[in-house]
């Protein structure tokens, strides 16, 4: 028999089968694509906030002899032709080629003071380092002066005596560093103690595009860098000028400590997360390339003696790495949305074929019955349902490149997995169902007995998810071996306890189910136990709606609590960093004017002033961080907040210089009486202590002083305001406008303003975390869809031996109403069973995985202990799944009212 002919006779089971191969290739070939543009885009936003210095590659060299000595631009070409001959080929593929990349050399020098000025009072503290970059005439625009000119050598310098025969440069500086530095146009400076050299500022520039990434490997040319003096108060400033390539002939590494770098650009747009752990790995392949060109080159004891390394300076590996651990627990967390869709995808396609090949029955035993042989009567089969299944795949498929987003294997796979199941589960199903001809039996009145190879493939599924759970509460996601990454068995963890828990409960299924049925046995009502009897007696099909239904509540209700736990630990991480609903804090005094600015903000309803400060404990050299701020009234400002304000028992009461109470950190526990010197000396005396420090006012932890905010003026000074902690107006947390606030403080980087708002956006709105609540709503709406689609076709498969009891019980006087209420118990037992183990699982997944799933990166670097496991949504969830399984069974069991008694008998004959 043709496989046409059956799809032609069933086209109503062949069209069910067809569409839901439709969406299920769309649903496995396009969410894979929405996952990995997710994951890309999440790397893209590291990368683009990270600067050049981190991710491109940078060879280094401090030449220890004057043979190491570049003289010429060639000399740093063919040096770069070098490095780049040798890059490893996981590495090419993201190199940038394109017109203007930030791919160059120079040569610099480090740390060269300003030891005077020719003709004018020198200032102290100044370092100027001479520096070729190669490309910066295109990237910078001269605003004074002309460009620096080939060095000259100085016979003698007037006033200074011993500056003979030395050599002049011409420098260009930024004009920032000049007006900051006060070196104009045409001031001569003497650079260096030994070997003195002279440098002539002959020009001044700008940056053409100060945010190009080529700055940033430069931005010592284009800012002042500032340094303090350890042990005082004093700043140095440090700039490199630019020089012509003329100059770098003159550069010794005997009289300067001089540094030569190339800087091999990487494009950011090429990184993606399939290429991370290659980029990690090709970056440790290209240091040792670079070791060992270096050796090969060594030939003399000489050379040994004056060895230079030229190191590899990036942070790509060290970026990438930190990425691979966030997208490790993002990924696992898809491999179980993944993995339950697809159970319950294939679950429903199983089902969906086994309707049709049930349909096809009646057929495929007459044709075993004339002769035909089993492998006629599988092909037969199995045809139909590629016929059925395929061109609706190929369709979906094609659909699923309409979705952005890479293509990955999966893709490919998906799809041709999906259309394979289907096709061999009908031909094993045939296969089983036809091995003799005529093989008929009633399986709701005799048992099936339970094969010894399914018992212990089912009890090995089992034991594998607990072994993996218990593998990654211990290990975690990443195994020992680095350079493995994550453990893909133990990523499908989550997938297997799903599966596991779905056996148990079909394997414990019929228990309860028999109890209730005795207790329907014994009630006068007719209905329910007919109902349930039906129930009792349900075929093999049972099996997989419960394969279906479980994983999909699992999946549903543990999305649904980690969607909350890191909503609450999220809010409580914004709360920690801002410390009210706004905070404005400054290094210096807050002038009265700002203060008092900030207080007329729209939004904010109460202001606390604090102080805070380093102080000197006692004498000695230790210091504490001193926070002086009322614990009472900030406590009312935070009192609908996770924060915990503690309590420091202050009377108020004593004089002039009587101690003043405070709270310190465990480490300054022992200290019961001390003197601190902050603003003034003050005595303190300790009435508490204080773990944790203080979140968003101190973030230290250790030598931490909390006081009175007129700690100071007890002690015989005044009070002191640095910081702003503000109460909004509006209830719970957040409505201070942070844009208003920065004008009302001035909007200068001095001033640093925080609000609720803007650190909760800073944490949700990290990578990747968006996409996982995103992935677990889809995929909770597509499987409450399979949900109703798993109960209505499991029904339409139990119709006819459903419709032949029921033909028997019209004839006995069975309303149409009772048939409707028997079919809803008929699947009523196995939907609520279904659905409390679902929701069990789902409650239990959290602690079941445990550490192995680390979601500090999504909820503010705050590690979860514990999930809150607030039942209210899981029930909800539960409840919901469960309602529209049921109603799915209802709208089943009314459409067949319209039908009449003598049709009813003619089937059941």
């Amino acid at each position: 028999m043709s496989p046409l002919l059956p799809l032609r006779v069933y086209r109503g089971a062949a069209a069910v089968l067809a569409l839901l191969s439709l969406g299920t290739a769309l649903l496995v070939a396009g969410l894979p694509r929405g996952f990995e543009l997710a994951y890309d885009d999440a790397l893209h936003l590291v990368v683009d906030d990270a600067s050049a210095n981190q991710t491109d590659l940078a060879i280094r060299l401090m030449p220890r002899m004057h043979s190491q000595d570049l003289a010429r631009e060639s000399d740093f070409r063919g040096r770069d032709a070098q490095w780049r001959a040798i890059i490893p080929p996981s590495l090419a593929p993201v190199l940038d080629s394109s017109p203007g990349n930030d791919s160059h050399y120079s040569a610099k020098t480090v740390g060269t003071p300003v030891a005077g000025r020719i003709g004018s009072d020198p200032v102290p503290l100044q370092f100027v380092d001479l520096g070729w970059v190669s490309g910066a005439d295109r990237r910078i625009r001269y605003v004074e002066g002309t460009p620096p000119g080939p060095p000259q050598t100085v016979a003698s310098v007037p006033g200074h005596p011993d500056l003979v025969d030395v050599p002049r440069f011409d420098i260009a500086l930024a004009k920032r560093a000049s007006t900051m530095m006060r070196i104009p146009v045409g001031t001569t400076l003497i650079l260096g103690n030994s070997h003195p050299s002279l440098a002539r500022v002959t020009a001044l520039f700008e940056p053409v595009v100060p945010t190009d990434r080529y700055w940033d490997h430069n931005l010592d040319a284009v800012q002042v860098t500032v340094r303090r003096v350890a042990g005082s108060d004093v700043e140095e400033h440090h700039i490199t000028a630019l020089v012509d390539i003329s100059s770098v002939e003159r550069l010794s590494s005997s009289d300067r400590d001089l540094r030569y770098n190339w800087i091999i650009g990487l494009s950011p747009s090429a990184l993606n997360a399939r290429n991370a752990p290659e980029l990690i790995t090709g970056a440790d392949e290209y240091e040792q390339a670079i070791r060992g060109l270096v050796g090969r080159s060594i030939n003399s004891y000489a050379q040994v003696a004056g060895f230079a390394p030229f190191q590899l300076d990036t942070g790509l590996r060290e970026l990438l790495r930190d990425y691979l651990r966030r997208l490790a627990t993002a990924q696992t967390l898809m491999f179980l949305v993944m993995g339950g869709l697809l159970v319950v995808a294939a679950g429903v396609m199983a089902l969906s074929v086994q309707l049709l090949t049930e349909r096809m029955g009646t057929s495929l035993s007459l044709m075993r019955a004339r002769g035909a042989s089993l492998g006629q009567v599988v092909r037969t089969a199995a045809g139909t349902v590629a016929l059925a299944t395929f061109p609706a795949i190929i369709a979906g498929y094609g659909l699923s490149y309409l979705l952005p987003g890479p293509v990955t294997p999966i893709v490919h796979l998906g799809p041709l997995l999906i259309g394979s199941f289907a096709v061999g589960f009908a031909a094993v199903r045939v296969a089983l169902a036809h091995r003799t001809p005529l093989r008929e039996r009633r399986e709701d009145i005799v048992a099936r007995r339970r094969s010894p190879r399914r018992t212990m493939l089912e009890l090995l599924i089992v034991v594998l998810a607990l072994v993996g759970a218990y593998l990654l509460r211990t290990r975690g996601l990443t195994t020992e071996l680095d350079a493995l990454g994550a453990d893909p068995f133990l990523m499908l963890v989550p997938a297997a306890l799903t599966l596991a828990a779905a056996l148990l409960t079909l394997r414990c299924y019929p228990y309860p189910l028999r109890a209730v049925v005795w207790l329907a046995a014994r009630a006068r009502p007719a209905v329910p136990f007919v109902g349930l009897t039906l129930a009792a007696r349900a075929r093999s099909v049972t099996a997989l709606p419960v394969v279906i239904l479980l994983p999909a509540l699992a999946v549903s209700v543990y999305g649904a609590v980690v969607g909350g736990t890191l909503d609450t630990t999220q809010r409580l991480a914004a709360w920690r960093s801002s410390g009210a609903d706004a905070r404005v804090e400054s290094a210096a005094e807050l002038p009265a004017k700002v203060i008092e600015q900030v207080r007329r903000t729209p939004g904010v309803r109460a202001v606390v002033p604090a102080d805070k400060g380093m102080a000197q404990i006692g004498f000695g050299g230790r210091t504490a961080t001193v926070v002086a701020v009322d614990l009472d009234a900030y406590r009312e400002i935070v009192t609908d907040s996770p924060l915990t304000v503690p309590h420091l028992d202050d009377d108020g009461a004593g004089g002039a210089g009587a101690p003043i109470p405070a709270l310190v950190s465990p480490d300054l526990a022992n200290l019961s009486t001390f003197e601190i010197g902050w603003h003034v000396r003050m005595k303190i005396v300790k009435k508490g202590v204080i773990t944790g420090g203080l979140p968003g006012i101190s973030f230290a932890e250790r030598n931490v002083i909390i006081v009175p905010y007129d700690a100071s003026k007890r002690a015989g000074a005044r009070t002191y305001t640095n910081m702003l902690l503000l109460g909004a107006d509006k209830p719970g947390g957040g409505g201070i406008d942070a844009t208003a606030l920065l004008n009302t403080t001035g909007n200068v980087p001095e001033i640093f303003v925080e609000t609720l708002e803007r650190a909760l956006d800073h944490v949700t709105k990290t990578p990747l975390t968006g996409t996982i609540k995103t992935s677990f709503l889809v995929v909770t709406i597509a499987m409450a869809v399979y949900a109703l689609l798993t109960v209505i076709i499991a029904l339409v498969v139990g119709a006819t031996e459903r419709t032949r009891a029921l033909s028997y019980l019209r004839t006995l006087g069975l309303s149409e109403r009772q048939a409707a209420n028997l079919t809803v118990l008929e699947i009523a037992p196995l939907i609520l069973i279904t659905a409390c183990a679902g929701l069990v699982l789902g409650l239990a997944l959290p602690s079941a995985l445990g550490p192995g799933i680390d979601l500090r990166a999504y909820a503010g670097a705050i590690a979860i202990g514990e999930y809150h496991l607030d039942p209210t949504t899981p029930i909800l969830l539960a409840a919901g799944l469960a309602a529209v399984a049921l109603a799915g069974a209802f709208v089943h069991a009314v459409s067949g009212r319209r039908r009449s008694l003598g049709s009813i008998l003619r089937v059941g004959d």
